[in-house]
Order: C-alpha cells, then structure tokens, then sequence
C-alpha cells in the first residue's frame, strides 16, 4: 500500500489533477483560470497619494474615450488603496480599455488593468441577477469604539457649552477659526486643473501608450499649441496638413526664424485631443515636440 502510495505521487502532474482521490492520498486540484471578460475593468498599482474623488474624476476623465461609464468605484480603505473599479456600459468598450491602457503611466506609476473577477452590483441589477449581500457583523472594537463616540456627543450636548476657538489675527471675531475672513467667508474653492482627455491610439514599439496622465506640460492646457523643432523653410501648409482635419481648428502661425509655430483651437479640450493625436508626429523625418503654449 505505501508502495502505491508513492507511485502516485510521482505520477506527472496532468495525470496527478485528474485524480481527486488515491489510495491514502488526496490530490486537490486549484486551475489557475483568468476572470472572464465582463463589463467591469478592474485597476490596480495606483497612486495611493492621489485623492478618491480627484482619482475617480481622472479615471472616468481618461476612460471616456473606449465607452460609456457607468461608475468608477475607488475607496480609502487600507484594503482598497491603489485600486479602482471601472464599470462600462459594454463588455466590448471595457475590453478594448484593457488593451489600451494596461501598462499606461497614470500619475508616474504604470497602472494595470484587468478584468474584475466578479459582476458588478449596477450589472446584476440590470440584468436580474443581484442578490443582496449579508452585513458583515461588527467587530468589537467598532463597537466599542461607536459607543464611545455617542457618549461623547451626549455629554458635549447635556454640558451646553461650545468651544471657542481661539484667533491669531486682531480683531477677528472670537470663535470664528484663523483661516476665516471676518466676513465669514471662506476662501474660494481651488479650481480644477484637470487636463483634457487625451486619446490613446498612439502605441510605440513595444506596443504601450506612449503618453501619460496627467500630461508633463511646462504650460498649462490652453487653446494654443506650441510646436518646435521645425525646419527654418518650413511652410504653413505642411503644418496645416496635421491638424487642419482636427476638430475645432482654427489657424497656424508660423515663425521660420525660429523653427516653431503655434496652432490654435476653439476651445483647450479640442487642443488636448488634437495634442494626443500628434504626439508623435513628424516633419521631413523630424520629430516634432508639441505641447501647450504659455498663456
């Protein structure tokens, strides 16, 4: 018997996983299976230093292009940092994002998309096939710790009194914080600079985008783009041949002199997509390098 035994233990391994049972030996066998292609990209290797809701705004900002989103799904949890899940309207749209995008450089860390081993929750629903989740029971020390919270906030209520805080700056009023006009007035929101969404088309040799997100730009986006490196005889014309066919173009001037130009769009979303476009384009078998010029 321990003859046999050891006999199949050596056995090859195909031959091993089609047996789940020999003579005193259990054998289990663990196929290593891909998720299957489904609407949901699943995200990882992610900036952890990026905010949630400037990373879901900057997912969905450059996932756009492959098809309609349903949602970005992305949380703070130590257990979800670096991670994101990008639900599209069709299989075929989040298929054709994880061949485009897996290895793209999202704010300086190449980011790799898959497909989510499970259906989305917004999929089941549409389709009929959701089915709640049991609660996960709370843990004792949650408990004990929401318990707590409420019985602080009691006490501060049965007591009355507020907190004053205290001011730096002369003749603030007392409980207004260091930060706050005497107006009451906070400062105005930060506004978003998030740049326009730029295709992905462009592959290099190795096959990955050569382009990166958010885009390494001395300027700004704006409607004018600034090309250099071009020949001192350069026509306009052969400039035209670029981009004239880009949505919202408008003119390009030229300054032979110098060997640059600039380009200008109607607005600074269609100049980033027409900057994407040409990312890699050339003139006379020169390299042209275009970017956005300073307002």
């Amino acid at each position: 018997g321990r003859v046999n035994e050891v006999r199949g233990c050596l056995k090859a391994p195909e031959e091993r996983n089609s047996h789940t049972h020999q003579e005193g030996t259990i054998i289990m066998a663990a196929p290593n299976t891909l998720p299957l292609p489904n609407n949901t990209v699943y995200v990882n290797n992610l900036n952890e230093k990026v905010k949630i809701v400037e990373l879901q705004k900057a997912l969905t900002h450059v996932f756009t292009q492959f098809g309609n989103i349903l949602e970005v799904q992305a949380s703070k949890a130590l257990k979800k940092r670096g991670q994101a899940w990008v639900v599209f309207d069709s299989k075929e749209s989040a298929e054709k994002c994880i061949k485009e995008m897996n290895g793209f450089n999202f704010y300086d860390k190449p980011m790799r998309c898959n497909f989510a081993k499970s259906k989305s929750d917004i999929i089941a629903k549409r389709d009929g096939s959701y089915v709640a989740r049991p609660k996960k029971p709370m843990r004792n020390k949650k408990k004990k710790r929401m318990k707590k919270r409420k019985q602080e906030s009691k006490d501060s209520k049965s007591n009355g009194k507020k907190k004053k805080v205290k001011s730096d700056k002369p003749g603030a009023p007392s409980g207004m914080a260091p930060s706050m006009p005497a107006n009451g007035r906070g400062p105005p929101p930060a506004p978003s600079n998030l740049p326009p969404s730029v295709p992905m088309h462009m592959n290099n040799r190795n096959g990955r985008p050569t382009m990166s997100f958010p885009p390494r730009q001395a300027a700004g986006p704006n409607r004018l783009l600034f090309i250099e490196n071009l020949p001192e005889d350069i026509k306009m014309e052969e400039i035209d041949i670029l981009f004239n066919s880009k949505p919202g173009f408008k003119e390009t001037r030229v300054i032979s002199v110098r060997g640059v130009a600039f380009v200008e769009f109607d607005t600074d979303y269609l100049a980033g997509l027409a900057l994407g476009q040409v990312a890699e384009a050339k003139v006379r078998g020169e390299k042209l390098r275009i970017s956005y010029a300073k307002s």
